[in-house]
């Protein structure tokens, strides 16, 4: 090798060097960046995947196809092949946790025989979370104002009734001597029961008023089980009654939790009611509560009717009910005391299964994880 090719060799040996170092670099870059990057062909083949879209998309170092991490992805790469521009999509995901996945797919030539398109992913599960809470919470806010202002409407008649009613039993006094006994005793009792009925109203609307009026808990340091027994004890008799079994399994010693008993015993009275009307021919409510790192949880599990998946999904949805008598207020007043604790509200259910209702409550004393 003469002089002129070992200095040619030379400057291809440097130039391979400082194309590993910007490869080097470039990949950190990648790996760096907070968006899922990945380089697929159109059979779905990945190509390249930076360390975000391993984490998100669960990959573990194996290359599945990317139509089968992301459905409805061929859809996706079919428009950018036919129309040969950038394609927004989101997709919904499962494994290896659910999310919901903001897309951009471009198309490209990767020096390859086959198209190539590289698919940037950011994740906006949190940001479509609490766009749908602010939703359902404003959609909650007006129907809860329109109740709020038709129930004072209803109240003021009923009391202007209540009056009137009082007048003609006054007056029905002062004729007693003229008016026949048989006669006199009919009129009074139908308006004894106009006068309950009216009374019986105010209570409604009085109790409807104090539901949709914003919470606000006396909060103090309490055990969860207290108002849970004391909860209980009341509807004992309705238990057995409906020929209902009650079994309550708790961890020992429970941690206290900051709460208001008074609307903790609300809730445990709503939910257990729920159940009870679930089962008319006699059932069982199995009541488990326990505690993790940062909530005491209390899981109330019946064998009644159970709930369909299409009713499921709309069951904090204001006046809805599938009970014929029902208000449809029950379950959305169930949620907002536990969201009014700063806790959540799980429900499983399936037709002819039973429903399963998991209440979490911050614990007052949230344990320190370490981390191993």
């Amino acid at each position: 090798m003469d002089a002129a090719d070992k200095e040619t060799l030379g400057k291809l040996i440097r130039k391979n060097k400082r194309l590993a170092r910007d490869l080097t670099r470039i990949e950190t870059v990648f790996n760096a960046i907070l968006s899922a990057i990945v380089v697929a062909d159109s059979n779905g083949e990945i190509q390249f995947a930076n360390n975000f879209a391993e984490s998100i998309l669960g990959l573990n170092g194996g290359r599945p196809s990317i139509f089968k991490l992301l459905p409805g992805m061929d859809e996706a790469v079919a428009a950018v092949s036919r129309d040969d521009s950038v394609v927004m999509r989101e997709f919904k995901i499962t494994y290896p946790e659910p999310r919901v996945l903001s897309a951009q797919i471009i198309p490209f030539n990767f020096g390859s025989s086959s198209d190539t398109y590289a698919v940037i992913l950011n994740d906006v599960t949190q940001d479509r979370r609490s766009t749908e809470e602010r939703i359902e919470s404003e959609k909650i806010a007006s129907v809860l104002n329109l109740a709020s202002g038709v129930a004072h409407e209803l109240g003021n008649p009923l009391n202007s009734i209540n009056i009137h009613l009082q007048l003609v039993k006054r007056r029905l006094m002062k004729f007693s001597d003229k008016i026949d006994a048989d006669v006199l005793a009919s009129i009074s009792d139908s308006v004894e029961i106009c006068s309950s009925e009216v009374l019986r109203l105010n209570g409604i609307i009085e109790n409807f008023l104090k539901a949709l009026r914003p919470m606000r808990p006396n909060m103090a340091e309490c055990d969860p089980i207290k108002p849970l027994a004391e909860t209980l004890k009341i509807l004992n008799e309705e238990f057995v009654n409906l020929n209902i079994s009650v079994d309550v399994d708790s961890e020992s010693p429970l941690p206290s939790v900051c709460a208001d008993e008074g609307l903790l015993k609300q809730l445990y009275f709503n939910i257990l009611k729920n159940a009870m009307e679930s089962m008319e021919q006699g059932g069982k409510v199995a009541i488990r509560a326990f505690s993790d790192d940062d909530f005491v949880k209390l899981s109330f599990s019946d064998s009644g009717c159970g709930i369909s998946e299409e009713d499921l999904s709309r069951i904090f949805e204001p006046y809805f009910t599938t009970k014929p008598d029902g208000h449809g207020l029950g379950m959305m007043i169930i949620n907002a005391i536990v969201r009014a604790h700063g806790g959540n509200i799980d429900i499983e259910s399936k037709r002819g299964f039973g429903t399963v209702v998991t209440v979490s409550i911050p614990r007052n004393e949230r344990r320190v994880k370490l981390l191993s």
